[in-house]
C-alpha cells in the first residue's frame, strides 16, 4: 500500500531510515520519533544513538516531489544547538526508498573520509598493547637465558 498523505509519506521514509540503521547494526533500537519537533519532544525525526565522529546525529527525513534543500537544511541545522550533527535524509517522488540520499556539511564529510582513510594496522584496538606485551615476553626470555 502506497502512502497517500504527506504525513504518511514522511512516516514511511522515517520508518525506512530507522530500519536501515538497525539493519546495518549501528543502533538496534533506532526508531521513528513519535511527534518529533512538537512541544518538548525530540526535534529530530529519528530516535537513535548513532554517532559520527563521536557526536550523536540528528536526522531529518523529507519525502517530497521537489527538493527544497535550503529549507530542509535550515530545519536540520537547529539540531546543532542540541549538540547533534545535522543530517537530512530525503527521497524524491518516483524514487525508491533504496535511493534515499543524505545531506551533510562538507566539513563533516571530509572528517569522515579522513577517519576512514587512516591506516589501520589491525582491527583490534589493543594492537599497540599486544605488541608491547609480546616484546616484553621476548625480553623476559632473554633475561632468563642469562640467569641460567
Amino acid at each position: 500500500m502506497k502512502p497517500k498523505t504527506a504525513i504518511q509519506k514522511g512516516k514511511a521514509l522515517e520508518d525506512y531510515v530507522a530500519s536501515q540503521i538497525r539493519a546495518k547494526g549501528i543502533d538496534l533500537k533506532a526508531r521513528r520519533s513519535i511527534g518529533s519537533g512538537s512541544g518538548t519532544r525530540e526535534k529530530a525525526d529519528i530516535d537513535t544513538t548513532m554517532m559520527i565522529l563521536g557526536v550523536n546525529v540528528g536526522i531529518e527525513c523529507k519525502n517530497y516531489a521537489v527538493a527544497k534543500v535550503r529549507e530542509w537544511w535550515v530545519q536540520a541545522e537547529k539540531l546543532v544547538y542540541l549538540r547533534r550533527i545535522p543530517i537530512v535524509a530525503y527521497k524524491l517522488k518516483g524514487e525508491s526508498y533504496e535511493d534515499t540520499k543524505v545531506i551533510i556539511t562538507l566539513d563533516t564529510f571530509l572528517d569522515m573520509a579522513k577517519r576512514a582513510s587512516e591506516p589501520k594496522l589491525m582491527e583490534d584496538d589493543n594492537f599497540q598493547q599486544k605488541r608491547d606485551l609480546e616484546y616484553l615476553k621476548q625480553a623476559i626470555k632473554k633475561v632468563e637465558k642469562y640467569l641460567k
